[in-house]
């Protein structure tokens, strides 16, 4: 077996890795399950299917059990990503496994960040960090987003309107926002960031602590949310930071006209300076850890959770997590 260690790290070229396809038979009509059988034609890999909750984790364990440098293939969406990177960090081989998503859900964010943006080379294994996140005793990882306050409220909005309507993709996250938007509601919370550096040039700054209402708080380790909202645009999967994003309470009036700007990315430069209209409406923050207090609800990857009796969410990057590769 040839392998190569890189950054301390073992892995093994994609060419030389067994590809395990796992999809979900009753997905898209089928459509899916369709795709992954014709990729194993192709590379010789082997497909097995997950069709109920929680089965996606249970194979991947399974599977590493038995081959540690396995090519994990999953299909679906950003809840499907977030079911597969937990399968592989409680498996413990996430030192050698290797992850890609082939984009099938009705939320593909995180495909957006990694497979679409070119931040990634295609085919090729890269170490990714990961977000580890605690609350209620309970440990999750996850890989693109966490939200807080408003975004996690349209997020149980968008599942609704995804489970009682063919409303899919952005258009049903646009609808759960004009949802929220009639009964908009603050958090009361403290949020402390810690290991905060520069997104300009990367020094130090000091930790930043906030003690108010706030309409909104996401934390990324990728960029996008609500299926294709650029909230974070300077996200990195490889930086070692979370990148955090503060909305003040704000009218309903100026959220509606800022809320654009929102989802194209443009509130602002590439150096991370905010655009004069948005002082004092939000704050843009990078930082390594993110404690918050005071929300019931906390929603990674479009899966929603109650923070417990303490109401607490602990965010933590792990730098270089797992290997990923984009396809």
């Amino acid at each position: 077996m040839n392998v190569r260690i890189s950054d301390n790290r073992t892995t093994l070229p994609l060419t030389e890795r067994k590809q395990i396809h796992i999809a979900n038979p009753a997905a898209g009509g089928g459509r899916h399950l369709a795709a992954a059988e014709e990729a194993v034609k192709r590379t010789g890999g082997e497909l097995l299917k997950s069709d109920h909750p929680g089965r996606l984790a249970e194979l991947i364990g399974e599977t590493l059990a038995r081959d540690p440098f396995a090519h994990i293939v999953v299909y679906g969406g950003d809840g499907t990503v977030y079911e597969a990177v937990n399968g592989i960090m409680a498996s413990g081989q996430n030192e050698t496994a290797c992850l890609s998503v082939v984009p099938a859900g009705s939320g593909n964010d995180f495909s957006t960040h990694v497979n679409d943006s070119g931040k990634l080379p295609k085919y090729e294994p890269v170490r990714i960090d990961l977000v580890r996140a605690e609350a209620g005793g309970e440990v999750r990882y996850f890989a693109n987003m966490m939200n807080i306050g408003f975004d996690c409220s349209v997020v149980r909005q968008t599942v609704a309107i995804r489970r009682k309507t063919p409303i899919r993709g952005s258009l049903a996250y646009i609808a759960g926002v004009a949802k929220e938007l009639a009964v908009k509601k603050t958090t009361d919370v403290r949020i402390r960031m810690e290991h905060c550096v520069s997104p300009e040039n990367g020094e130090s700054l000091p930790d930043r602590t906030f003690r108010q209402k706030i309409l909104l708080t996401a934390a990324g380790n990728g960029s996008h949310c609500g299926g294709g909202f650029n909230a974070l645009p300077l996200a990195d999967v490889t930086d070692g930071y979370l990148d955090a994003l503060v909305v003040n309470d704000v009218s309903r009036r100026t959220f509606v006209k800022l809320v654009g700007y929102y989802r194209a990315g443009t509130y602002m430069d590439e150096e991370g300076n905010l655009k004069d209209k948005f002082r004092g409406v939000l704050e843009f923050i990078r930082c390594s850890r993110m404690t918050v207090e005071g929300p019931d609800w906390f929603c990674l990857d479009g899966e929603v959770f109650p923070t417990g009796e303490d109401k607490t969410v602990l965010a933590e990057v792990v730098p270089g997590a797992l290997w990923y590769a984009a396809l």
